[in-house]
């Protein structure tokens, strides 16, 4: 796995973990969520599925996130990590590795920004997989607060509490709502959400899922929480999307 550093469109350093197969059979981008890091045990389980496939993979650590890249926690906005989203892939159109279609996959506000991607380019898709997911801005804010939102970032070798400033958060998140543009999603969709999640429960995923054409399948993981940390969890979500790439993606 490489470790490259770009810059996006504000000159900031974004973070990449490219995961490059030899024998490419497709392309994939993985998107962690907000208060989250490439690194994450459910994000890499989505690199090495795909790894298995022959599909290169890349992660990356959004600005303004709690990873390596640039920018502050508190100054995040759904809007940032999707103007990041889409500098990624516009770089990754210079590399010799790039191929449309390509497939997105994404966590959280991470699933959130790439089904926005996916609504605003669909013919570059080949699938989109969505997890516990981000579906708009009214059901984000009808589960956390201002003070739901904190994360930890290591500074100097010691975990620091950071916090979202709330208010411009709050008015940029409210902006978006993907479930009207859900008859947009004709690509194969992969959705997957455990029945412990409160932050994007079932019933919010449903929502979207309801909504798509018919191309589409949700795993439900028993006994996972919003970020699928137990092995088990992994596990289960490895062969899930192991079946979809052989099902729906490679012919």
């Amino acid at each position: 796995m490489e470790n490259l550093f770009i810059k996006n469109r504000q000159g900031n350093k974004i973070v990449v973990n490219l995961s490059k197969s030899n024998n490419q059979t497709g392309l994939v981008f993985v998107m962690p969520g907000l208060g989250n890091i490439k690194e994450e045990s459910n994000i890499q389980t989505f690199v090495d599925s795909f790894a298995d496939k022959g599909f290169t993979a890349v992660s990356f650590d959004v600005t303004n996130g709690v990873g390596e890249s640039d920018g502050d926690y508190s100054q995040a906005t759904f809007t940032g990590y999707y103007n990041d989203l889409s500098d990624v892939i516009e770089w990754s159109k210079s590399q010799d590795w790039y191929q449309e279609p390509f497939v997105l996959a994404g966590h959280s506000m991470g699933g959130g920004c790439i089904l926005r991607y996916g609504a605003d380019h669909p013919d570059s898709l080949l699938g989109i997989a969505p997890f516990a997911t981000v579906i708009g801005g009214h059901q984000t804010l009808a589960k956390f607060g201002r003070d739901d939102l904190v994360a930890m970032k290591i500074e100097n070798t010691k975990e620091v509490v950071k916090k979202i400033d709330w208010e411009p958060f709050k008015k940029d998140i409210l902006k978006y709502d993907i479930v009207p543009e859900a008859h947009k999603f004709t690509m194969p969709i992969l959705m997957m959400v455990g029945d412990k999640d409160i932050g994007t429960p079932l019933e919010d995923q449903m929502k979207l899922y309801d909504s798509m054409p018919d191309n589409k399948e949700i795993h439900i993981i028993k006994g996972a929480p919003h970020t699928f940390e137990e092995a088990k969890h992994l596990l289960k979500m490895k062969q899930i999307i192991h079946n979809w790439i052989d099902n729906k993606l490679v012919k």
